[in-house]
Parts: C-alpha cells; structure tokens; sequence
C-alpha cells in the first residue's frame, strides 16, 4: 500500500507537507461525497515552489495501531486561474497588517477531540502556559500523562454543528473520566448540550473541546462552496497520485487564521471510488491557501493519503477538515483535521504560523 500521508490512531499523527505557490470512534461511519451549496473562490495566475518540511515523530502501541510514512514532496504547478468573485480584491500598493499579538494564556489548557455522544474524549496535547505539547505515548509505548488543567470552563466547537462552523459551546465542564478505546486510554466525558448531526465528512471525532476562558473563534469561520474549478486544479497539481486530476473538492473553509486581515482557505480534495474498502489509487488530501496583499496565493499540501494496491489491511483512508479555534488564546487560530482509516479514526491539532500549519498534537482511537 502506498501511503504519502501517515495514518494517525491513538498516537500523535506526524505529517509533512508539499507545497507550491501560485500568484493571485474506533467504528466510523459510511462516506458520502454530497457537495455543499455554490460559491466561488480567490484568485490566481502563476506557481512557483515552496515547499515545507516533513516530520516524523510516532510511537507505538500494542493496543492500538498508529502507522506514520512521510508525504512525498509534490511537484510544483503552474496554472493560469480566473479571478475570484467571492471576495474582494487584495490592496496591492500595501502588505498584510501583521499578525494579531496577544498574549497567550499563562494557565494549563488541555485539548480534546470528540463529540459523539456518551463517548470519552481523546487528549490531543496541552498548552503548559508557554508552549505546546502533543498527548499520546512515550518512546518506551507508556501513555504520556495529561496534566490537570488550571482553566474549569470549556468551550468546543466544530464545523459540523447545527448552527454552522462560526458556532461556540460554551458554559461546558469536563466529566468523569472513562476508557475510550481499546487500552488503557482515558479522556473525560463532555456534554455538549446538543447532538452533532451526521453529515458526509463526519467520522465520529468532529468536534474540538478546550480548557478555555477565551473566545474560540476571535475571526469568522466559514464553509463555502465547492464548485469553483480552481480548486480542482490547485487539488490536481498538489496530489502525487496517477489519479489527481479526477479529484472532487468536498470541503472549503475560510478563516483569518492570524488576524493579518486575510482569509486562509482550508480544501479537502479527494477520490474515492470505494467508499468503505478503497480501491488503488484512490486518495484523499487537504491543502492550505495562503493569499498575501499583492494578490499571489501559496498552496501547501498540509496531509495527503494515496491507496497502492488494496491487500491484507483494505482502507479508503480520508481526511478532513473538523474545527477552527484558538486553543491557547492568542488570537491565532489552531486548525484540526479529522482521519480515518477502516476501523481508526481521530484528530490532529495544527498551529498556523508563517503561512505555514504546523503539526501540535493529535489522538483517538484504533483497533
């Protein structure tokens, strides 16, 4: 099986990116590839490269089975691209205000990934009132403790909630904790309030929860549409698979990550012709949009799945897109993408900074 992206369980997933620049619940549920509604997107001209680096840090367990390869670095592509229409054009005579600069929490704030309802959260990492450190297991496969948080309240959110991705829980207390996967693994309950409704990207761990006393989503944070064919062709020209260019756009979220006064956008690029055991070739893919204020657009493959030949361990394998917030509470906004791989399934937490996201922690559950 060729994979260009690693397969994230119950340990902290590590992935690499490919870029290029372009001017202008352990059981999880069936995949659907319904789009949402029409927009359209931002523009473009010309690529260059850029490409990021690729980490890799996975422990190992026997109760579960978290596999890491690093991605493979995507050739760059060159593409003359009609001019969005959803969104204003940048000023070119200036550059981008600078990143907000907030003070970050001093407290200890834990992150968890979850939302199915009555199921333990996963610890994905905690902010130690300085800086990140991911949950999972240690070099020697003993779980890494979860320090106890210093914040009591907890917001969470997703993009899957009734109320849309720009919704925030909050007034929420962490449960009892309980087993949540096959070992020894322990995470809290967390009553939303409310049911996460299933929806076609939904894998059981659709929700971020934190530790917080500030406000989760400090920008806007929105779902548009998928029809726009430049993000096919950007999708097209960042997957290193013979099937690239028959790929769908199923997920585009926009968001001011860092508060410069431009939207990031996040796309979920895919092709999935077997829905449950995966076929060869098929792929599933997010990348990060980067415009600056002289209208040029970096594109950065942020994960990446290719199916080789479908033996012995069968999977589609998907990622996608599940939250938006800042979990630290310095004004930038952290990123987590959701994964699945037949009977695994979880979340990795990314920090955006530079133009970059950056891998911070990640969890969940696989058998």
């Amino acid at each position: 099986m060729k994979r260009t992206a690693p397969i994230l369980t119950i340990a902290l997933l590590a992935a690499g990116c490919g870029s290029s620049t372009t001017s202008n619940d352990g059981t999880t549920p069936g995949v659907d590839l319904t789009e949402p509604s029409d927009t359209t997107l931002p523009a473009s001209d010309t690529t260059v490269v850029d490409t990021a680096p690729t980490t890799d840090d996975v422990p190992t367990t026997d109760s579960a089975v978290p596999v890491s390869e690093p991605p493979v670095t995507t050739a760059p592509v060159t593409e003359s691209l009609p001019p969005a229409t959803d969104v204003p054009a940048p000023d070119t005579t200036a550059a981008p205000a600078p990143p907000v600069s907030v003070a970050p929490t001093s407290e200890t704030a834990v992150v968890y990934g979850g939302g199915t309802d009555g199921i333990p959260w996963a610890p994905l990492g905690w902010w130690d009132g300085s800086a990140w450190n991911p949950a999972g297991y240690a070099e020697d496969g003993s779980i890494i403790p979860v320090p106890a948080p210093t914040i009591s309240s907890v917001a969470a959110t997703s993009l899957d909630l009734p109320d849309g991705p720009g919704q925030v829980l909050t007034g929420l207390a962490l449960g009892a904790d309980d087993y949540y996967c096959v070992g020894d693994e322990t995470g809290p309950l967390i009553d939303l309030g409310t049911t996460i409704p299933d929806t076609p990207v939904s894998l059981g761990y659709d929700a971020l929860a934190v530790t917080a006393d500030w406000p989760l989503q400090p920008r806007p944070v929105t779902q548009v549409g998928v029809e726009n064919p430049e993000y096919q062709a950007v999708g097209a020209g960042l997957v290193d698979a013979p099937t690239a260019a028959a790929g769908l756009v199923s997920q585009v979220v926009r968001a001011d990550l860092d508060g410069n006064g431009v939207e990031e956008v996040l796309v979920t690029y895919e092709y999935l012709t077997e829905t449950n055991f995966g076929a060869e070739n098929d792929f599933s893919a997010i990348y990060l949009r980067t415009p600056s204020a002289d209208g040029s657009v970096t594109d950065r493959l942020v994960v990446e799945y290719v199916l080789g030949d479908p033996v012995d361990f069968p999977t589609v394998g998907r990622f996608t897109i599940a939250a938006v917030a800042d979990l630290n509470g310095d004004g930038v906004m952290e990123v987590a993408t959701r994964n699945q791989f037949w009977e695994s399934a979880g979340i990795t937490i990314w920090e955006f900074s530079d133009g970059v996201l950056s891998e911070i922690g990640g969890g969940g559950c696989g058998v």
